[in-house]
């Protein structure tokens, strides 16, 4: 009996040491190809394996290399060690799966058809290592994750939003419009929804730190506590978020957070997000205070400053205050991005220096403005073809609208007013000036411009239509006007000097001169006009023969004209204004030695028909000459009529004979000058 158990002991070493040496030898490799067959041809699951480890000994662990499922999912190792399988009651439950290397693209994903015994998977832990992802736009690369106590598939159907834990690290996040980095997270996913508790990461050069909720269905993002410091955001364009997601963000921090884009650039952004509710295709819902460095809109350029946003789905509310231009700013904003419209509540500026910049243009095509207040204000004009500047400029704008191109009241206390201490166009410069105006739906009214130029002072009032043909009336008001600050700024071919009083009294069509009417008078003295020898000119036309009507060469008379100069003591033009001719009457011209005296009609669109006299010390006229035609291509007739004794005044006007002027008859008088000579 002792040496029947002795063979029996010595027949199960050798066969256990038989097994051990057959196992030792046994090539999982060698089952690879039927198996994997057998699984692709029933489960169409197209899985490819490079290299398996197996041994019976060890039934429940498997380690694969170069994995590939179809054209979506590929790992280097895959290492699998099961808990239980029961494929009798279709339960499987992974206790350890590890994916080494792993490339996954959901974009291609396709649902897997497993065999009903694999009816319900659980695994109780998941690692990756070096994990990229993608799915539709979204790629995420280095992923070391653990998700725990997943159960992935239940009674037959794939349920990838099962609940689970996880934790773990993303070398990188990465989106057309976002770029993240160094990523570490830790959370769950409960309800069909992922959260995480805290995730913290590299986020465009700065750090990011938030709990996220992210809701896969219901395609909502939320944001709860984030806090966002040192980032630098650079857009191409501002980011857009698809119509059919929603992100919500709850009590926010900013801190030192800059942006640039080709519309705005701002940076030292420092603020709170109360909240905030944005869905794709409106304006975000939101409410909170920042304070900034500097922010660029445009050619908009604000300094330090602070803002509270109010925002919903029609429109952003904005409140701003700080510096801007070396002055202060104060100012509620409303923007309707739907309308391209912008209502500007309320807008203080004080001490600000403007620049106007050649390309300078407005890119709202509708403005409302409800009040505006500038308090000395500078401008400078940095556009050769608007040499304009201000200084001490005071504007307030009270209910006024910019729209397709035209101003219009929104009520019917619509008006402006302002001053300035100096103003210059060019070399044109007015100071102290002070203007009052409204506005109604049809016309501009002027109540009041007063200002001092040309070194006299000038008062201006009326209306002009706001629509073609510009239907406008004019009362102005010009005292002691210094002609030669006028010949600097318009760079006449003449220089000329000398003082004006003009009183002008006019209504018509802008454009339509021959629509204008009313009055107007020019009383100037002691002018001087380079190269306008009116008196040698004289002289030599009352010495010569004109008994007949004589038509003269322009040309010629106006080159015996600029001989020499001329000096004129007073010149009183005045008459009323029908259908654009300047009926003149009672008018003259008082030269050194002569007095010539004006009738007829100056047409405002180019052309005159002039009767002018050179008249003798009893007011008659011995020298008739006529301008007819256009300005610039005149026709002239010169004339010697017969006088009568007594003879008839031609000029019975409030301008005198000039003192040193030739007594008696004027042709007589020149001709014993010429004998003497």
């Amino acid at each position: 009996m002792k040496k029947l158990a002795k063979y029996l002991l010595v027949l199960v070493l050798v066969l256990l040491l038989a097994g051990w040496l057959l196992l030792s030898v046994f090539d999982a490799n060698q089952l690879k190809k039927p198996v994997l067959g057998w699984l692709n041809e029933h489960t169409a699951l197209d899985l490819t394996v490079g290299r398996l480890e197996f041994n019976p000994l060890h039934p429940y662990t498997l380690l694969a290399e170069d994995v590939r499922l179809g054209d979506w999912f590929s790992a280097r190792q895959l290492y699998l060690q099961l808990a239980t399988l029961s494929p009798l009651s279709g339960q499987t439950r992974i206790a350890t799966l590890d994916v080494i290397d792993g490339k996954l693209q959901l974009d291609n994903a396709t649902e897997l058809a497993l065999p009903d015994n694999l009816a319900n998977i659980t695994i109780d832990e998941l690692n990756t290592k070096n994990l990229s992802l993608t799915w539709n736009g979204w790629e995420a690369r280095g992923a070391d994750l653990t998700l725990n106590q997943w159960q992935p598939r239940r009674e037959g159907t794939w349920q990838w939003w099962s609940d689970l834990e996880v934790d773990g690290q993303l070398r990188q996040l990465s989106h057309p419009s976002l770029n993240m980095a160094q990523i570490n997270l830790a959370g769950r996913i409960s309800q069909q929804q992922l959260m995480l508790d805290r995730v913290q990461s590299r986020l465009f050069d700065g750090l990011f730190d938030s709990a996220v909720i992210l809701n896969l269905p219901a395609r909502e993002l939320t944001l709860n506590e984030p806090q966002f410091s040192h980032n630098k955001l650079q857009f191409e364009r501002l980011p857009r978020l698809d119509k059919d997601w929603t992100v919500l963000l709850n009590r926010g921090q900013i801190k030192d957070v800059s942006i640039t884009s080709p519309a705005l650039t701002a940076n030292g952004i420092i603020g709170d997000i109360r909240y905030l509710e944005w869905q794709g295709g409106a304006l975000p819902e939101a409410r909170g205070t920042w304070q900034a460095s500097e922010a660029v809109l445009d050619w908009l350029r604000l300094d330090n400053h602070q803002g509270q946003l109010l925002s919903s789905r029609e429109q952003l509310g904005l409140t701003l205050r700080g510096k801007a231009y070396q002055g202060t700013f104060d100012t509620e904003l409303r923007w309707y991005p739907q309308q391209g419209r912008l209502d500007i509540d309320n807008l203080q500026l004080q001490d600000n220096k403007l620049n106007w910049q050649p390309d300078l243009y407005w890119p709202v095509p509708d403005v409302r403005i409800h009040k505006l207040n500038l308090n000395q204000g500078e401008l400078l004009s940095l556009d050769p073809k608007l040499p304009l500047s201000l200084l001490g400029g005071e504007l307030f704008i009270a209910d006024l609208a910019w729209s397709a191109a035209q101003w219009r009241p929104l009520s019917e206390l619509a008006r402006l007013e302002g001053s300035w201490s100096e103003i210059a166009f060019d070399s044109l410069i007015a100071r102290h000036g002070h203007f009052n105006a409204r506005l109604d739906d049809t016309r501009l009214l002027l109540d009041k411009l007063s200002t001092d130029a040309l070194d006299g002072r000038i008062n201006l009032d009326g209306s002009i239509g706001l629509y073609s043909p510009h239907q406008g009336k004019l009362r102005l008001e010009g005292k002691e006007l210094e002609l030669r600050r006028l010949s600097h700024w318009l760079q006449a071919e003449r220089d000329f000097s000398g003082q004006l009083d003009i009183n002008a009294d006019l209504a018509g069509a802008i454009r339509q001169p021959v629509s204008w009417e009313g009055s107007l008078a020019l009383d100037g003295r002691d002018i001087f006009i380079e190269k306008l020898g009116l008196d040698e000119w004289l002289k030599h036309r009352l010495g010569e023969d004109y008994r007949r009507p004589t038509r003269v060469d322009p040309i010629l008379a106006a080159l015996d004209l600029e001989q020499s100069d001329g000096f004129i003591y007073r010149a009183d033009l005045k008459g009323p204004v029908k259908q654009g001719n300047w009926q003149l009457d009672g008018s003259a011209v008082q030269s050194v030695r002569h007095l010539l005296a004006v009738r007829g009609a100056l047409n405002f669109a180019g052309s005159w028909q002039l009767e002018l006299g050179a008249v003798n010390d009893k007011g008659c006229r011995e020298l008739a000459m006529r301008l007819s035609e256009h300005w610039q291509a005149p026709r002239l007739r010169l004339h010697q009529p017969s006088l009568t004794t007594p003879c008839q005044p031609w000029y019975k006007g409030p301008v005198p004979y000039p003192a040193a002027g030739l007594p008696g008859g004027l042709l007589e008088a020149v001709r014993k000058l010429k004998s003497g000579d």
